[in-house]
């Protein structure tokens, strides 16, 4: 049975945007850091997105290479396996309402995949490894099924990869589950937990100029595997880095904050979710320890702005993807309108894995609609994925499966980082950045 149910809703990508949520600034919002977390960045202008224009996705019609209208009910579905970790109190139900919605918009808006409506067979994993091999099976059974996309299975993976063994294409947006970056056949748009991770290193080093580092994790086996990846990106940028672990159910924190040398190190880095994160804002606030502070988008959400008093830790957040509301970010405004029209509410188009689950159908039916409804077969999917070289919704410029030998799935390694400056405004801090090399 795993640690603790919560463990790793990992992912950078994506953002739960707890601002759309409604998060409101109220008193004692405002957590430790605030004066000058990224700092040395957060004075200068927005820096421009680097991306090409056709990079940032905004015409979905152009880009699956649909034909505006609805799909033909009449004729017979296109259908992709979907599987997800849900149902148990440490899922991501939020990952296959964002996949039904693309399925809703591509059936709606874009003519589905040749006029054939696109379906999907899900199956959920809900708490066991063991549960990935039952998802296999139901999927390699399934004949309709040429296809597989993934949403947060950072559980049950492994069970599952040994059942489909690269038979059927696999689509993944972030690979959280650890068999995923090297599994045969898969293909992850926006990368894996090290990978991007590596860019808290460069951030750290380039941005904020930082010598050490203070790494605070929970001691559950998701978060274990995140704040390794950080810790490996932060030293191979040079830093020296202290990392400490905390028990999930812990509510005090100075404790950890202390003994990871938070109040001495140059940045500081919280690998949690939820009241973990509330933990270490709270201890930083109350040793007066007013350091940069670097997280991962798992921090905002709305049960953090909670016990934060209304709002979110004004830190900065690293993602592997362009935020919902970001304003500035045309793809990610367009997000936000077509999901809305085809019935996905804000608060779920705002989590982390929705928007992520969102792009990797649309990516899906790119290539579907390049094999052509009547050719799509395991063989011929596989073949057009690739050769897929992006873009990506809401992803960065350059997607490159293959360029890592060790973990050929992985297709990205960038990240930008955000400055949370309060009342639901966020400020780019960089432009699309590497692991150190």
């Amino acid at each position: 049975m795993p640690t603790h149910p919560r463990v790793r809703r990992l992912g950078l990508i994506a953002s739960l945007m707890a601002p759309v949520l409604g998060l409101t600034a109220c008193g004692g919002s405002q957590s430790p850091g605030s004066a000058s977390t990224g700092a040395a960045a957060a004075g200068s202008s927005a820096p421009a997105d680097s991306r090409p224009s056709a990079a940032r996705v905004t015409d979905y019609l152009s880009y699956v290479g649909g034909k505006a209208g609805k799909a033909d009910s009449g004729l017979s579905p296109v259908t992709l396996g979907w599987v997800n970790v849900e149902g148990g109190p440490g899922g991501s139900p939020e990952a296959t309402l964002g996949a039904k919605a693309a399925v809703r918009y591509v059936n709606e808006k874009l003519g589905g995949i040749g006029g054939h409506p696109l379906a999907l067979n899900v199956c959920t994993v809900v708490s066991a490894e063991e549960e990935g091999q039952k998802c296999g099976q139901q999927l390699l059974g399934d004949k309709a099924v040429s296809a597989i996309a993934l949403g947060n299975l950072y559980l049950g993976d492994a069970s599952f990869n040994s059942v489909v063994a690269g038979r059927k294409p696999v689509l993944v947006g972030v690979a959280t589950g650890p068999t995923l970056p090297t599994a045969k056949n898969t293909y992850s748009t926006f990368g894996d937990l090290p990978h991007i991770f590596g860019t808290w290193g460069t951030y750290a080093r380039d941005v904020l100029k930082a010598k050490t580092a203070a790494v605070i994790h929970t001691n559950t086996p998701g978060d274990k595997i995140a704040s390794s990846a950080a810790v490996k990106g932060l030293e191979a940028a040079g830093l020296t880095v202290k990392s400490v672990g905390f028990d999930a159910q812990a509510t005090d924190l100075i404790g950890p904050v202390t003994a990871a040398g938070a109040n001495s190190a140059d940045v500081v880095v919280p690998i949690t979710i939820g009241s973990g994160c509330v933990g270490v804002a709270k201890a930083l606030k109350q040793l007066g320890i007013d350091k940069p502070v670097v997280s991962t988008p798992l921090c905002m959400s709305p049960d953090v702005a909670k016990g934060l008093g209304g709002d979110l830790p004004t830190w900065t957040y690293g993602v592997a993807q362009t935020l919902p509301t970001d304003s500035s970010a045309a793809d990610s405004q367009a997000f936000l309108t077509a999901s809305g029209q085809v019935g996905l509410d804000k608060a779920t188009a705002s989590q982390v894995f929705a928007p992520v689950a969102w792009s990797t159908i649309l990516t899906y039916a790119k290539v579907l609609d390049a094999v052509g409804a009547d050719k799509i077969s395991p063989a011929t999917v596989s073949a057009q994925l690739k050769k897929f070289t992006g873009p990506v919704v809401m992803g960065a410029a350059e997607v490159k499966c293959g360029k890592y030998p060790d973990a050929p799935a992985v297709c990205n390694d960038q990240a930008r980082f955000y400055q949370y400056l309060g009342k639901g405004a966020f400020k780019p801090l960089t432009d699309w950045l590497r692991p150190p090399r």
